[in-house]
């Protein structure tokens, strides 16, 4: 049995999960000005600058098409390393970090079809209180959204990036 850390965010009253070795940090909305990035997909909301990183933002629940997908400046923002790069993920709250045992997550290929769900989705961790959806952040974003990100953030600071915006 092996048990492993992972963060667990709220987003619309459900909660969700990313392991703990693929978070960078937490932050507030609230303390960034965001930048609009013209013609990106409908999730992303633009970039922030964090510590001199060009970090792009994702509203999940525009990309869980959630009915309640506008942001707040009470949201939160999840520093997510996918690949070689960080993200920001916005979330309505982190609410806490916990163990899961292997043993009470169930893979999403029991449960679903081939379809958007598995393909981030990679499984129900169930705990004495919760049922909580455990997201591999590494599929979150599709190779076509990283290969619309990555030029926007590779070998630029915010200050080249402002330049253009």
């Amino acid at each position: 049995m092996s048990n492993a850390q992972f963060i667990i965010f709220e987003l619309e009253k459900q909660q969700y999960g990313i392991r703990i070795d693929f978070v960078n940090g937490i932050n507030k909305l609230k303390d960034f000005l965001i930048y609009n990035v013209p013609n990106s997909p409908t999730f992303i909301e633009g970039i922030i600058n964090l510590r001199g990183k060009v970090i792009p933002l994702y509203n999940l629940r525009k990309r869980f098409n959630l009915a309640n997908n506008n942001i707040t400046k009470e949201d939160e923002i999840l520093i997510a390393i996918v690949d070689d790069f960080m993200i920001g993920l916005i979330v309505n709250e982190v609410i806490d970090i916990v163990k899961i045992s292997d043993e009470d997550i169930e893979p999403t290929n029991r449960l679903f079809s081939n379809n958007i769900y598995s393909t981030f989705i990679s499984g129900i961790a169930k705990t004495n209180e919760h049922m909580i959806i455990i997201l591999d952040v590494q599929k979150v974003l599709t190779a076509e959204e990283q290969d619309l990100v990555v030029p926007l953030i590779e070998g630029q600071n915010i200050e080249a990036i402002n330049d253009k915006i």
